[in-house]
């Protein structure tokens, strides 16, 4: 990483030789940083002034929907930058973070298979989106889930079966870009069969190029024909294509350009992920993914622990900007390059402000987005054995969970709190530990916390319900959920994971199968254990 020096004014020095003014300008256009605090800080603003393309929030940055807007309106006063953020339904959530989100998630919508449904509630993260002033959703997943026990797509993804997903994607993007907020396919050309989630490592997808065309880019093309703004690529090895990962290999981009046919803006995965800070390098590989053809380069959630130590939001933002900087003076990415992502950026900035509007204060759900949400909400439950009305009086919910989905930042108790609400006097017990996390921010071992200090998990505890996430993602959380039916074999298991096969978890008598959780979903599994 470049080195950085804090002047007593709070600003940082760049390293980088001098370049023209124009150039300078086309480094900013071509940067997504993100920023600690809920206002913009001084270097945001200056660089805002100095033509930053955009600005990614995540959930730290976000108070309320006033807060939002207000945020939003300073930092579109400031430059011409388009405002993201990962919006996709479900528990990925930036607006919602704290509360839980009023819209179910891609699998939801994939089980209930109504594309007026998916229409609907892509209306509705839409209106959220703008009327807090952002610009750019980045959803939806366009992820094939083809490896059941996947530790980041999972209920991200509208399911396995690629046209299935194909159609959705489209639906989604469709109705997102019709309420003036531009849509985002990721995560190119597909994360869908990964065991290794790229926060922590480095995924390889060894497929050959017919299943790659056949499985993983049939939702990706139907995202390109609706005519999606955006595609962002996945930092995962795919050998049929290139020894390098997608962010970075001209092959991959060249397969999206000319083999899709798209000419929007193609935006990185966080560049912070452990997959590139660890191998590649974290300014470096800003670098070379704007040599390969990406547009728009995500620096990721500021604070992230990279090589090198723990630099603040402007540190990382200048190590990049220096980097890139550089590359130019040397040679090493064409000032042509930069003129070609900028134009792309800008086209979409110019169609994001025409689009921009909504009243904060109107009510953004409106009653025929709630109404499909809660309609997939219950369409999508699965449900085995006698589980209607089978829970009364006081009860005991006994969470068996143990990873989370780092994208997510943290596990919800959305449904365990539904539960409490209908039943006065229960109680809900987890079995391992939380990690205190946010979105996006991960070292290895935070996808395995909560082992007790002997290394062996609770003996287990009688149970009624029992929570557990993606059945055989994780051997802790599959040997705890046995205890727990082994002392109580009739507990409803409710699986708020991605369910894989109709056969899954044979040993639960009594289960609920929910493809995800939100505030539609936990008030569907609660109205129907209890009526």
């Amino acid at each position: 990483m470049s080195s950085v020096n804090t002047g007593t004014s709070g600003s940082t020095t760049s390293t980088a030789p001098p370049v023209d003014e124009r150039t300078r300008r086309l480094v900013h256009a071509v940067l997504m940083p993100g920023f600690t605090g809920t206002s913009a800080p001084p270097w945001l603003l200056d660089t805002l002034r100095d033509g930053l393309g955009s600005v990614c929030y995540f959930g730290h940055n976000l108070e309320s929907p006033e807060q939002t807007a207000a945020l939003s309106e300073r930092i579109h006063a400031a430059g011409r930058a388009v405002i993201a953020m990962d919006e996709e339904g479900g528990g990925v959530t930036r607006l919602h973070v704290r509360g839980g989100s009023p819209h179910v998630g891609a699998a939801v919508l994939g089980r209930a298979d109504d594309l007026a449904l998916t229409a609907a509630v892509a209306r509705g993260i839409a209106r959220d989106v703008r009327a807090a002033g952002i610009d750019l959703a980045l959803a939806p997943v366009a992820d094939v889930n083809s490896d059941p026990a996947n530790p980041v797509i999972g209920v991200r993804s509208f399911g396995a079966d690629p046209g299935l997903v194909g159609t959705h994607t489209a639906a989604f993007v469709t109705a997102m870009q019709a309420e003036g907020v531009a849509a985002c396919a990721k995560h190119f050309p597909g994360h869908g069969d990964t065991k290794v989630d790229s926060h922590v490592g480095l995924p390889v997808v060894a497929v050959d190029l017919e299943t790659l065309r056949s499985r993983d880019l049939v939702p990706f093309a139907g995202a390109v024909a609706a005519g999606v703004r955006c595609v962002m690529t996945s930092h995962i090895v795919f050998p049929a294509l290139d020894s390098a990962m997608a962010t970075v290999s001209p092959a991959v981009v060249a397969l999206l350009r000319d083999g899709l046919g798209f000419d929007g803006v193609i935006v990185s995965d966080a560049i912070s992920m452990l997959a590139v800070a660890e191998t590649i390098g974290f300014a470096e590989s800003a670098v070379r993914a704007l040599a390969a053809g990406v547009d728009l380069v995500c620096l990721g959630n500021p604070g992230l622990p990279l090589t090198g130590g723990t630099p603040t939001d402007e540190e990382e933002f200048r190590a990049v900007l220096d980097a890139v900087t550089r590359a130019v003076a040397e040679g090493r990415l064409p000032v042509a390059r930069l003129e070609e992502a900028a134009a792309r950026v800008h086209a979409l900035a110019d169609w994001t402000q025409g689009a921009r509007g909504g009243d904060v204060s109107e009510a953004s759900v409106t009653s025929d987005v709630t109404d499909a949400n809660a309609a997939a909400a219950r369409r999508a439950l699965r449900v085995r054995g006698q589980v209607a009305g089978s829970l009364s009086g006081a009860v005991r919910v006994v969470d068996v969970r143990r990873r989370r989905n780092v994208a997510t930042g943290r596990l919800s108790d959305l449904v365990a709190d539904a539960l409490l609400n209908r039943l006065p006097g229960s109680t809900v017990e987890a079995v391992f530990a939380r990690t205190a996390t946010v979105e996006g921010r991960a070292q290895q071992g935070d996808l395995t916390p909560g082992e007790a200090q002997d290394g062996t998990a609770s003996p287990g505890i009688p149970a009624d319900v029992v929570l557990v996430g993606t059945p055989g993602s994780d051997p802790a959380q599959d040997a705890a959920l046995a205890r727990q039916l082994a002392l109580s074999p009739g507990a409803v298991v409710v699986c708020l994971g991605w369910p894989g096969t109709e056969d899954v978890l044979p040993e639960a008598v009594n289960a609920v199968f929910t493809h995800g959780e939100s505030l539609p979903t936990a008030r569907a599994v609660a109205a129907l254990l209890t009526r």
